[in-house]
């Protein structure tokens, strides 16, 4: 009884967790006008260590990790945080918003893989219909059939990369979340994610020009750090601790429906019969996984 009155709150905190995302990039992206991409991640970067790991030690009073998990630790750091970051930031900066969020959708794919040569969930054929359904729906939403250079191919490339990074993240931490908090975890991959990017781009924070910087960008970075990064961080983890990886990652697919609204809202793009027919298999798909 108790398992299953939590299952409909982790639910929801993916959901809000994928809202958060969606609406991440039409609030930061007038901040790169600004500051470019790598500058940009790189500095929100720098504030995440610092508020998740107060955030935990106020909470959990304590840091503490068993010598035998930090191996498992630093790899979902490195590559879960730091090599997703890297990735995204990359292949965005070389191929489509639109394709970027196509691919990033794959990581139900990655996840249920991951998930399959690692023994630690098995699903159903209806689970799997699920999987193919939502993916389907992706495509429905984001194809427009233009033909793709040869910089973008790269692009996506390394948005897929990102994608299967972020899988890893996803499923990689199960075990230690049977032993730690999904704060804990998260408050500590975050902050070992975050010296590849940090290291990576600091010869680009030297190029801003900081004096035009404008306070509407700072606004920008702090809905980044706070909200679709420390907050749905945490809530990505709850929810994998409570309903599954598997399950977890199949929310990935509500992302590009959700970005269709929240471009509607936010910057006034239309919405089409092709993006609602695209939804309701996101929709459809995500159902029939979450019982597979």
């Amino acid at each position: 009884m108790s398992t299953q009155s939590r299952v409909p709150w982790s639910d929801l905190g993916l959901l809000t967790t994928i809202l958060f995302w969606a609406l991440n990039m039409p609030i930061v992206k007038g901040a790169f006008t600004t500051m470019d991409p790598l500058a940009f991640n790189t500095a929100r970067f720098f504030a995440v260590p610092v508020l998740i790991l107060s955030a935990v030690y106020l909470l959990e009073k304590s840091l503490h990790i068993d010598r035998k998990d930090w191996k498992a630790l630093i790899l979902i750091g490195m590559i879960g945080v730091g090599g997703y970051q890297l990735f995204f930031i990359s292949g965005l900066s070389m191929t489509s918003a639109a394709s970027a969020a196509l691919l990033a959708a794959t990581t139900p794919i990655w996840v249920a893989l991951w998930g399959q040569l690692r023994g630690a969930e098995r699903l159903s054929p209806i689970g799997w219909v699920g999987i193919a359904l939502s993916f389907a729906g992706v495509f429905v939403i984001l194809f427009d059939g233009t033909a793709i250079s040869t910089t973008a191919i790269i692009g996506d490339v390394m948005i897929l990369c990102s994608a299967i990074c972020w899988a890893y993240y996803t499923i990689a931490a199960k075990d230690l979340l049977k032993i730690y908090s999904p704060l804990r975890i998260t408050a500590l991959a975050l902050s070992i994610g975050a010296i590849p990017v940090i290291l990576s781009g600091a010869q680009a924070l030297t190029l801003v020009d900081w004096g035009a910087v404008r306070l509407q960008d700072w606004g920008s970075m702090a809905y980044s750090v706070i909200f679709s990064i420390t907050i749905a961080y945490i809530l990505w983890y709850n929810g994998v601790s409570k309903v599954g990886s598997t399950r977890t990652g199949i929310y990935m697919s509500l992302l590009p429906a959700c970005g269709v609204v929240s471009a509607y809202f936010i910057l006034g793009d239309p919405i089409t019969a092709q993006d609602l027919l695209g939804t309701a298999c996101v929709i459809s798909g995500l159902t029939l996984a979450r019982r597979g």
